[in-house]
């Protein structure tokens, strides 16, 4: 039995939401994958931004991370879970890989990553890159895949044909921020969690009731609704008990006797929400409309939607499915702007 640590006295509340999809991003700010189940493991949901874009820093020998709110167009490339595939290798010998699969609507051809830890150690090109503030050391996975990518948005307004793939290296450990994990999330040494190429958290949690709310208002001002994909989420829950009731969880369970997470931080937004998940053009909304409502932190421009979420130790291997029960275990005050981390 997971033990819950909490340092408020909040009553369990008996309402019970449910999971209504659940979303993976191999490659960070690339189109994501709808499944109706993931496993969890050490870094989050299994096989969620494992791979970035990247391109050299005008001011540093380093690279830097590249999303779309420099290159709308990333969200126009398709790409795959992870997948394990067969293959002869130079000798004739049967091995077994893991691919992941890149593809665009504009273009036949499509290409495979070999993510194998293996082959990510043999990789021969490194990179220090940085993610915000913080420098991580990845390995780029080739020129097949830069050349992919390259060719799709080479038609944006700058110059992307430096950009490259890359992994995480397995030997780089990178934590999340420990001011924000509860002792619940810290292991037996008091480590705080693992996470893989996410902004900061390895999971983002937004409610249905949330996007319903905002969408009102837009259709108030007589504009589009949006689709929950603009905000890139992993788990979207039905049944709140009102719009943003996110906000206010703490620790939540998925699934009778299921992973608990600990939510510990609001997500601010950035320019990124404003680009269609489907062809990368360019809006006002849904920034414009959350200024109205949700400038809850100290900066006046940051505007908050869905909260990011930690992992309980001992989640891992558990799995999560589209239809669980979801029961808010404990409920306290929303944190916001003690950093200036968002979701990509």
């Amino acid at each position: 039995m997971l033990k819950i640590i909490s340092k408020r006295n909040c009553k369990v509340s008996d309402h019970e939401f449910t999971v209504s999809s659940i979303h993976i991003h191999p490659i960070k700010s690339l189109r994501p994958i709808s499944v109706q189940s993931a496993k969890l493991t050490h870094l989050g949901l299994e096989g969620d931004r494992l791979l970035m874009i990247t391109r050299p820093s005008a001011s540093s020998n380093q690279h830097r991370f590249l999303t779309q709110r420099q290159c709308p167009a990333l969200a126009t490339i398709n790409c795959s879970l992870p997948t394990q595939v067969t293959q002869s290798d130079e000798n004739g010998n049967t091995v077994t890989k893991t691919v992941i699969k890149l593809s665009s609507d504009e273009q036949n051809d499509r290409i495979l990553i070999d993510v194998t830890p293996q082959s990510l150690a043999k990789y021969p090109v490194r990179y220090h890159a940085g993610i915000w503030d913080e420098i991580v050391q990845v390995v780029d996975v080739g020129d097949k895949a830069a050349s992919f990518i390259q060719a799709i948005i080479s038609n944006e307004e700058d110059n992307y044909d430096d950009v490259r793939v890359v992994a995480l290296l397995p030997e780089d450990k990178r934590r999340v921020d420990e001011k924000y994990c509860p002792n619940a999330v810290k292991d037996m040494f008091l480590r705080v969690p693992r996470v893989s190429l996410t902004d900061g958290f390895p999971i983002l949690i937004a409610s249905e009731e949330s996007l319903t709310a905002l969408n009102e208002r837009l259709r108030k001002k007589k504009k589009d609704v949006l689709p929950m994909s603009r905000f890139r989420p992993n788990i979207v829950i039905k049944g709140a008990l009102k719009p943003f009731d996110e906000d206010e969880w703490k620790a939540i369970q998925i699934g009778e006797n299921g992973p608990i997470f600990h939510v510990v931080k609001g997500c601010p937004r950035c320019k990124q929400s404003c680009t269609d998940q489907l062809t990368g053009e360019k809006y006002d909304e849904p920034l414009e409309t959350l200024k109205e409502f949700r400038a809850l932190g100290k900066d006046p421009e940051a505007v908050y939607f869905a909260q990011n979420a930690l992992v309980q130790p001992g989640c891992e291997g558990m799995e999560i499915q589209v239809g669980d029960v979801v029961k808010v275990l404990t409920r306290g005050d929303p944190v916001w702007d003690l950093d200036s981390v968002v979701q990509e």
